[in-house]
């Protein structure tokens, strides 16, 4: 590889961790919506929420509490009508999602696969996206004002996924990732520090 390649690269690998910092604290994210969820929902630490205490007695370690309280503003934010959760996840991460809104009865995302498309406002967890899993996140995808948070987010995949979807908002972290489906939201995607 030739040195002014490498040069090239040695910079954009220094330079991506600064612009993800600068970004996550609002910087350059010309979006209303997308700013609004960055700076209120996902990086929100300050706000104490009533769940912060019943977080803290099931969740060890900062890093995990932390994740948790994250997903619980996330439900919180977004009020979804329909919870779909697969029965693999993790059991914190369903009290957490019960916790933000007790009224949800969650289905499964085989059963997702039998609701109209773009009936009503969805939100899916997932621990990763399986290949059992990717038919029903695109049918969440596609409704109106739906979101999936993934647990542990592959590249390669999420872009199987946002496939032939034109409305969808990424944020992601390398570890996890939240998309957001609305339709008038450009395509955009964000790499933040969450």
């Amino acid at each position: 590889m030739p040195l002014k390649a490498k040069l090239r690269l040695t910079l954009r690998r220094l330079w991506r961790p600064l612009g993800r910092a600068r970004r996550s604290r609002g910087f350059g994210v010309h979006s209303p919506f997308a700013f609004r969820f960055i700076t209120l929902v996902l990086r929100d630490s300050r706000s104490v929420y009533y769940s912060t205490g019943k977080i803290r007695d099931f969740a060890a370690g900062r890093r995990r509490r932390r994740n948790l309280a994250m997903l619980f503003r996330i439900v919180c934010d977004r009020k979804p009508q329909t919870l779909v959760l697969p029965p693999d996840l993790p059991e914190a991460e369903r009290r957490v999602i019960h916790m933000a809104d007790s009224r949800l009865q969650p289905i499964t995302p085989a059963e997702a696969l039998t609701l109209p498309a773009g009936s009503c406002r969805l939100f899916i967890c997932l621990p990763e996206l399986s290949a059992e899993n990717l038919q029903a996140s695109r049918r969440v995808l596609s409704s109106e004002d739906s979101t999936l948070v993934l647990l542990r987010a592959d590249s390669h995949r999420l872009a199987t996924l946002k496939d032939g979807l034109d409305h969808i908002m990424t944020f992601t972290n390398g570890k996890y990732a939240v998309l957001v489906s609305r339709h008038g939201l450009p395509m955009q995607n964000f790499e933040i520090n969450f």
